[in-house]
């Protein structure tokens, strides 16, 4: 709701009372988290008294969390309702912000980036996973970049900050860093959607969902920033957040992760050829019989 009357503030005062409108849609943004909240604490307290009866009966629980879909829906509603506005605000008056002002350019930042925030408590009012167990690192390593990713979107908006600096931007440029930004910032619903789907790391995750999600980190979120920062950079002469190494590290990082897990298919692929060939009585492929040894080898 916080963040909500900031950008309703910078929206009236810098255009017109009609703004004020938006604070049904924060209403109804705020309603769809507490209903996420009340019935993700009702279940997850059902599942932590089924846990105990079974421990003190020296059973398995015979109650586990289910899903949770409407967690990603309040964050699509959340988040849409989010960045019309800041799109809005950037597209149109950002540049007239003053910096010296406490509701100035800091504080509109700062509003921006507390999504990362409202990100991880909407995570963590969802699940009770103990740190160290396998479903705990699923939920880090799905959740753990979102924040950053929030920031980054707030970074490469600030450009807009500068009247010299925006007017010198081309109107295509202009409108691809405000879409990126904002997809960027209604883009966790992907994440947030993978956890409910597997019950928050005590299911797997299918590969295609997991290649999927790698994709849009490399293709929606750090390449396109990255390829706008090197534009910025070389051909407007602007100054670039150091964050810039930030998308480069992700793209190369993510890019050898999905090389890698491709490789191990085709691995698994050819051993279970050879065994299929075993079973038959023809033996190993010519083809695949080395490197059928080198995973052996490898796995010893």
């Amino acid at each position: 709701m916080f963040q909500g009357c900031m950008l309703n503030y910078y929206l009236v005062h810098h255009k017109n009372h009609n703004w004020y409108a938006w604070i049904a849609a924060d209403v109804a943004s705020v309603l769809s988290f507490l209903v996420a909240f009340f019935i993700s604490y009702r279940e997850l307290k059902l599942v932590l008294r089924a846990s105990l009866s079974a421990k003190q009966r020296n059973a398995q629980p015979s109650v586990e969390a289910g899903s949770f879909p409407l967690m990603y829906f309040s964050w699509m509603v959340y988040s849409i309702v989010m960045v019309v506005r800041v799109a809005v605000i950037y597209q149109n008056f950002a540049y007239k912000i003053e910096t010296d002002e406490f509701f100035g350019k800091n504080m509109l930042k700062f509003t921006i980036a507390l999504a990362g925030v409202v990100f991880l408590l909407l995570v963590a009012a969802h699940h009770r996973a103990q740190p160290g167990t396998t479903a705990r690192n699923q939920i880090n390593l799905l959740s753990a970049m979102v924040p950053f990713d929030v920031i980054d979107a707030v970074d490469i908006l600030s450009i807009f900050f500068d009247k010299d600096a925006r007017d010198a931007m081309e109107p295509v440029l202009q409108w691809s860093v405000i879409v990126v930004a904002c997809i960027n910032l209604v883009l966790p619903v992907v994440p947030l959607m993978m956890l409910s789907n597997s019950h928050f790391g005590l299911q797997s995750i299918s590969p295609s969902v997991n290649t999927l999600h790698r994709l849009l980190h490399i293709f929606v979120i750090n390449g396109p920033l990255l390829a706008i920062r090197i534009l910025m950079w070389h051909r407007q002469g602007q100054e670039v957040s150091p964050l810039i190494v930030k998308n480069m590290v992700m793209v190369l990082v993510v890019s050898m992760d999905l090389y890698e897990s491709q490789e191990d298919k085709d691995d698994q692929e050819e051993l279970q050829e050879d065994e299929e060939e075993r079973d038959e009585g023809t033996g190993p492929s010519p083809r695949n019989s080395d490197t059928l040894a080198v995973v052996r080898y490898s796995n010893a």
